[in-house]
C-alpha cells in the first residue's frame, strides 16, 4: 500500500490500516489452560468415538446373547468414565 493510499484510508476511516509488515509473526500462542482444555476435549471425543465404534458388541449381546469380550467391556467402561 502506498503512502497516498494509507493517507486516503486514514481520511476515510480515521485510522491507518494494519498491514502484514506491521504485525510480528509469532504464531499462535496458547496458555497452559487452553492446552489442557483442548487435550480434555480431544480425550472425550476419542472416548465417545470408541463407544460408537464398539456399540455393535452391545447390540450383538442384546440380540444374540453373545458375550462382549472382557477387554472390550473394560475399555468401554473406562470410555464411559472418560466421556
Amino acid at each position: 500500500m502506498t503512502e497516498a493510499e494509507r493517507q486516503a484510508y486514514f481520511q476515510q476511516y480515521g485510522c491507518y490500516p494494519i498491514e502484514d509488515s506491521d504485525v510480528e509473526n509469532v504464531g499462535i500462542v496458547l496458555t497452559q489452560a487452553q492446552i489442557d482444555e483442548a487435550e480434555s476435549i480431544i480425550a472425550k471425543k476419542r472416548a465417545r468415538q470408541y463407544l460408537a465404534d464398539t456399540d455393535w458388541y452391545v447390540t450383538r449381546y442384546a440380540e444374540t446373547g453373545t458375550a462382549i469380550p472382557e477387554d472390550i467391556a473394560t475399555a468401554r467402561a473406562q470410555a464411559r468414565i472418560d466421556a
